[in-house]
């Protein structure tokens, strides 16, 4: 296993995968320096305390104690830059931390790299606790997609809420462990289907009150034009802010160009609202967002384009939804499904409805499914536009078994109209 150097007053060798912060005298956590920040007068000192409730899940002695104050931020947190330097790897990139807390909130662990100017590049991890009656309970981080980053700066938000009461948060066994289960995206269709990508990825909600976090379920109506397995359901809840919003990280940087401009996105609402799409360069403000009002609220799904074709050479890193962009008075429930980036202007939704492409990853063989009669002609290109198969005639299944492992652009012809798609060959 890797070994990195850890700084605890002194220089050791500890592998990094193994550690865990139990703040117990002759451990790692309570003699390291603990900074408190936003959160209103802010409590000189992270507190060391003992154990309030040890039986159950967590049966250690000490244990930290956080009082996120009423007049603090809804990011009130903690950080300590004993944790030293390191680097995410597949040993290391599941991060699990025990909370026992009074009120059902997120808690967020970020991890910042402070050697270079701010803002300082990094990553976040929210994770919502359920136990509110006393016991401890462990939540899970998946830090898969910073695998190969490097950082030397813990941050604990115990209580990511707009509170209007101190509340007292315990946290205790931060640990490092092996995961880093992530398959390569390359702006594949996000379908949340498995095998396929969305549903395992980290979705972190904000701006939504107490921040429910997005579920994948069974998709409500596929008898239309999205006859998918399984959707992502978000609930815009009455006390959440009108830009209330799932992100997620593990879009990977991209730069937008002639072959991705065009992103589309499949909603199924109950109220006509704008939906926004909006992609970030993490950690750093700079961002560019896109709003269209879905027209279709009886049930049906609906196909929203978004044109991103001002944004070419532009790149980013962070991919966010905003599925009910409007002040509301009651909970909205909205499914979205189906996000896809293509290549051409004023895409014609029937033809991105009526051409499906599967499996994606694929190996040997893909195929195509089709609900018109016209005659579907596919060509695949590598990424420098040389054409390496071409079906006039498509009925099912095309053998694709010449193509190396790789990304190729897939191009349909449907009729008359003609659309693009990446295709991951394995």
């Amino acid at each position: 296993m890797k070994k990195i150097t850890l700084l605890f007053g002194l220089i050791s060798m500890i592998s990094f995968g193994q550690i865990n912060v139990d703040f117990e005298p002759g451990g790692e956590g309570a003699s390291w320096s603990w900074i408190v920040d936003d959160n209103g007068t802010n409590p000189p000192a992270l507190e060391i305390v003992a154990n309030p409730n040890a039986a159950g899940i967590n049966t250690s002695t000490t244990v930290a104690k956080f009082i996120a104050t009423e007049g603090g931020q809804p990011w009130a947190l903690t950080y300590t830059d004993n944790i030293g330097s390191f680097a995410f790897s597949e040993n290391n990139s599941i991060v699990k931390f025990k909370v026992r807390k009074d009120i059902p909130t997120p808690v967020g662990i970020k991890f910042e790299n402070t050697n270079v100017p701010p803002p300082y590049p990094s990553r976040i991890v929210e994770v919502a606790n359920t136990q509110v009656n006393g016991n401890w309970e462990e939540l899970t981080f998946d830090f898969s997609i910073a695998i190969g980053e490097t950082f030397n700066r813990m941050v604990i938000i115990p209580d990511f809420y707009d509170r209007s009461i101190d509340t007292t948060i315990y946290f205790d066994d931060i640990s490092f462990n092996a995961g880093g289960n992530v398959a390569n995206y390359n702006l594949e269709d996000i379908d949340f289907e498995s095998p396929g990508f969305g549903a395992d990825w980290v979705w972190t909600v904000h701006n939504n009150n107490t921040n429910p976090a997005l579920e994948f379920v069974p998709n409500p109506n596929t008898s239309g034009i999205n006859s998918t397995s399984t959707v992502a359901k978000f609930t815009s809840l009455n006390f959440g802010a009108a830009w209330a919003l799932t992100f997620t990280d593990y879009v990977g940087t991209f730069t937008f160009d002639q072959n991705n401009k065009i992103v589309t996105l499949m909603v199924n609402k109950s109220v006509i609202s704008d939906v926004g799409v909006k992609f970030e360069v993490a950690g750093t403000g700079t961002h560019v967002q896109l709003v269209k009002p879905n027209t279709v609220t009886n049930g049906n799904w609906e196909q929203l384009t978004f044109d991103f074709s001002d944004q070419i050479g532009n790149t980013y890193n962070r991919l966010v939804i905003i599925p009910d962009f409007a002040e509301r008075t009651q909970n909205n429930v909205s499914y979205f499904d189906q996000l896809s980036f293509g290549s051409t202007a004023g895409l014609n939704d029937n033809l991105f409805n009526a051409v499906k492409m599967f499996p994606n990853p694929a190996k040997d063989f893909v195929q195509f499914s089709k609900n018109s009669n016209e005659q579907l002609a596919i060509e695949i290109f590598d990424v420098l536009g040389k054409s390496l198969i071409k079906v006039k005639n498509v009925q099912d299944e095309v053998n694709i078994s010449i193509l190396q492992t790789g990304v190729y652009v897939v191009q349909m012809t449907l009729g008359t109209k003609a659309t693009t798609k990446k295709l991951v060959v394995n």
